[in-house]
């Protein structure tokens, strides 16, 4: 599962007393962001606390950052994940928009009482293409008119949407659309130039809206390796913008896992209508909660899927791989054996609750044991939160959790046991577990993986575990989450082949 935020990471310090820090010989200079795909320009001097996120620093009170970001996502989206970010249920109305060369902005001005502390948030917003860009500056209230001319207007001015090289590809790409219902998916066929009929692959993303490309992380686009290593194999791929993402219609928070399933079976659906696809080999890939999808679909008798490729995949139910994933993801930041203990008993005792959709009692809840988490962190901790007082602390807590479970694939997941699905599937499988993820563990999950296709007599499957490889299947040193953007956007040497060496000796090529 990829709970990884992708907007920007804004920290705002709560202290009880600070100075301002008005900066008026502020120097900017221009710059070009491939993994965003922007360019614009950026405040000389200023450190890069995280991706496009530029902190002043010049004492340790000094709270002035700028985000330079842009998200493959819809602004309904990005917005969502601000929200509880800059402690608001909605946006306030819009300040003013501002056209430039290259883009329309929305310009957002926010006040935070941070502990008594007035934080000063400047946001412009902007979507184009499936793209929404994002502004963000935060400083104290003495000194946002003075940044506001220096430097939020100035990089709002000269922010632009950047195009990548074109790269001759020895296959072809075709924009398609299809439809599930009422909702119309956008996606990219990728086609070997070969006149006949080609087997296909449709991928699936994990959690979480993504696009077509499953860029999980900016400048890494994941499905569009793969398919740029399967098409040149002489398979076509069909990779799509889930619903709500990009050029697709709908709404991803209001969807179940069955729903977001079905979306993968409307693209099997879709293939089968094409001349240049054999219908008796289009199989499908699943990423992470992709893998679930798998399950769904392998499952079911007239899907007509003729190979599944489980690419981190879960196996064991919602419940169990959350439990796990979230002490995994705890003990990698150090967290306390106290604090751990707290964090997984709420979980367990609130699943029935998110399952059944009680969520006042499941606010109360999340808000009592973040002030128990909070009573459990050291001097130092609390001060790194950025919070003076429990009660602000819990607020923010709470309210960001609430955001995520309650979005329908999240409590649907709860309910789902994949291993039920493979246990039925008896069409060739390929699962790959990547030895260090600390999302989906790999020795658990591959485990019940073969005793689920054992259990349902299927003779042709695989279950690999590279050793070094991540969630994203990157050659890592730790596996941690916070790792994924220093690693090259790159896979392991043995990924792309176990996947294309395996495929092509089940699959018909067309010479």
């Amino acid at each position: 599962m990829k709970h990884l935020t992708r907007l920007l990471m804004i920290t705002i310090i709560s202290l009880s007393s600070i100075n301002a820090f008005a900066q008026t010989d502020l120097e900017l200079e221009p710059f070009t962001d491939e993994a965003y795909q922007i360019e614009g320009v950026r405040p000389v001097g200023w450190q890069a606390a995280s991706a496009g996120f530029y902190v002043r620093g010049s004492a340790p009170t000094d709270i002035a950052g700028i985000a330079i970001q842009a998200a493959p996502a819809s602004l309904d989206d990005v917005v969502s994940a601000l929200l509880p970010q800059l402690q608001l249920e909605a946006l306030p109305e819009i300040v003013d928009t501002i056209e430039t060369d290259a883009l329309t902005w929305s310009w957002y001005n926010v006040s935070i009482d941070a502990d008594g502390l007035q934080v000063a948030v400047n946001l412009a917003l902007s979507e184009q293409d499936g793209t929404t860009y994002i502004i963000l500056l935060q400083s104290l209230t003495d000194e946002e008119a003075t940044l506001q001319e220096t430097l939020f207007f100035p990089v709002l001015e000269a922010l632009a949407p950047t195009l990548a090289e074109p790269v001759e590809k020895p296959y072809l790409e075709e924009a398609v659309t299809f439809t599930n219902g009422d909702i119309t998916l956008a996606g990219t066929l990728s086609l070997p130039e070969t006149n006949g009929q080609h087997p296909a692959v449709v991928l699936m993303t994990g959690s979480g809206p993504q696009d077509r490309d499953e860029m999980v992380i900016p400048g890494f686009r994941i499905f569009e390796l793969i398919a740029d290593e399967l098409t040149r194999q002489g398979i076509a791929v069909l990779r799509y913008d889930d619903r709500g993402v990009g050029e697709s219609t709908g709404d991803y928070n209001t969807a179940s896992i069955e729903d977001l399933a079905s979306d993968g079976q409307a693209a099997i659906d879709y293939l089968l209508t094409r001349d240049d696809i054999n219908p008796d080999q289009v199989g499908v890939l699943g990423h992470s909660e992709g893998g679930v999808y798998a399950s769904i679909l392998g499952a079911t008798p007239d899907s007509q899927i003729a190979f599944i490729i489980s690419m981190a995949g879960p196996v064991l139910d919602g419940q169990t791989l959350i439990m796990e994933q979230t002490e995994l993801i705890m003990r990698a930041e150090n967290t306390s054996e106290a604090a751990i203990t707290t964090q997984l008993d709420f979980m367990e005792a609130t699943f029935p609750l998110v399952i059944t959709r009680e969520w006042d009692a499941v606010r109360d809840a999340r808000y009592e044991s973040a002030l128990a988490i909070w009573d459990l962190l050291t001097d130092d901790e609390k001060t790194s939160t950025g919070f003076e007082s429990a009660e602000s602390y819990a607020e923010f807590i709470t309210d960001t959790y609430m955001a995520s479970v309650q979005a329908e694939w999240y409590a649907t997941l709860l309910e789902t046991n994949p291993a039920e699905g493979y246990a039925q599937i008896t069409v060739p499988v390929l699962a790959i577990f990547g030895g260090l993820d600390i999302q989906v563990p790999a020795t658990n999950n591959a485990e019940a993986m073969t005793i689920a296709l054992e259990t349902a007599g299927n003779n042709d499957f695989s279950v690999v575990i590279l050793d070094d490889a991540n969630h994203l299947f990157q050659s890592a040193i730790t596996g941690y989450l916070g790792e994924y953007q220093t690693l090259p956007f790159e896979f392991t040497e043995e990924f792309l082949p176990t996947i294309s060496e395996w495929l092509l000796e089940r699959v018909t090529i067309v010479q």
